[in-house]
């Protein structure tokens, strides 16, 4: 059988009572479905994905998949990789006088948190180049035979902070870091590591595609990871029961949410980003260090204000701002 797809809004109903004029009473039935009940979806129901590169395309054959999220809401669920062992994920530098430019990405590594991997480019539709991925590569799930539909993978994790780790205090480097965000989207950070040792950025990377210094470091060694801070899935302006994260020491925890304030939790923004601002859609700084073990769980449920506020040249209500790219 094909996909159904229809243009909505769609209105089921099982009765539509009248009212007595100036009464407030109800009245009798226009029309009464004796079978009224609850209706049932095969399989649950997503909210589409409204980002041109991602939602429906009336005409499209079955190979063009058409994304979602499953159950209405962005969500996290997934062990992280331990940043004991990715504090090194990205490079690991000796650096000599003359300094150099582009790093040479490390190898791909399991056990460091990292996948080598080409998506699809949501910009060109087109393969990229290689890519570091973090964590997993497994960003969406499809259904069925031939895939159409596709739900945005909460297993697969979300972007991760990037992490400058130096030898010495001295060195004031500046580093660009290149890459993609959970959705494929383009992301440029610039990291001035200023005199500490070690510095953090403040943008959620997925992938990484390149890392360049735009200064000369003068320590006798760099490495470069990520950290344990967390892009949430979508755009969150402020934190409250629209928000909900949970961290579980193991598979039979009933961990209670976390409580979020400023000062573990950055809320997303619809400005015009740069280099330096943090990501877009609001990020998640854990106090407990990710072990190989530990489970993040994060659900963020969109406003209706929000959703209403959606147009086809407008998703930041959902999102935040585009992403930042220099390259």
């Amino acid at each position: 059988m094909t996909i159904t797809a229809l243009s909505g809004p769609i209105i089921s109903f099982g009765q539509t009572p009248t009212s007595s004029a100036a009464t407030g009473l109800l009245g009798g039935d226009l029309e009464h479905n004796g079978q009224r009940a609850p209706s049932v979806f095969d399989l649950g129901q997503m909210l589409m994905d409204p980002r041109v590169a991602y939602t429906y395309q009336p005409g499209s054959g079955v190979s063009t998949k058409t994304f979602g999220f499953y159950d209405s809401v962005g969500n996290v669920d997934y062990v992280p990789t331990a940043i004991t062992n990715s504090a090194s994920a990205f490079v690991v530098l000796t650096v000599v006088s003359t300094g150099v430019s582009t790093y040479a990405l490390a190898a791909a590594s399991s056990a460091n948190g990292t996948y080598s991997t080409t998506i699809i480019a949501p910009e060109t539709g087109q393969v990229t180049g290689t890519l570091l991925a973090i964590d997993s590569t497994a960003s969406y799930v499809t259904f069925a035979q031939d895939g159409t539909i596709a739900a945005w993978n909460p297993g697969a994790g979300t972007g991760r902070n990037i992490t400058i780790n130096k030898s010495s205090n001295l060195d004031a480097g500046t580093f660009t870091v290149a890459g993609r965000d959970m959705y494929g989207y383009k992301i440029t950070e610039q990291i001035t590591a200023s005199t500490s040792k070690n510095v953090a950025g403040v943008k959620a990377f997925k992938y990484i595609s390149s890392i360049t210094n735009c200064t000369t470091p003068t320590s006798t060694s760099v490495s470069i990871g990520f950290g344990d801070v967390y892009g949430l899935p979508l755009y969150v302006p402020y934190c409250g029961s629209n928000t909900d994260i949970r961290l579980l020491a193991s598979g039979y925890s009933s961990a209670v949410a976390v409580a979020l304030s400023s000062a573990n939790t950055a809320l997303g923004s619809t400005a015009t980003q740069t280099a330096t601002t943090a990501d877009v859609r609001g990020t998640y700084a854990s106090s407990t260090a990710s072990n190989g073990t530990l489970r993040l769980q994060m659900t963020v449920t969109p406003s209706a204000s929000g959703i209403a506020a959606i147009t086809s040249t407008n998703v930041a209500p959902l999102f935040g701002q585009a992403q930042y790219s220099s390259i």
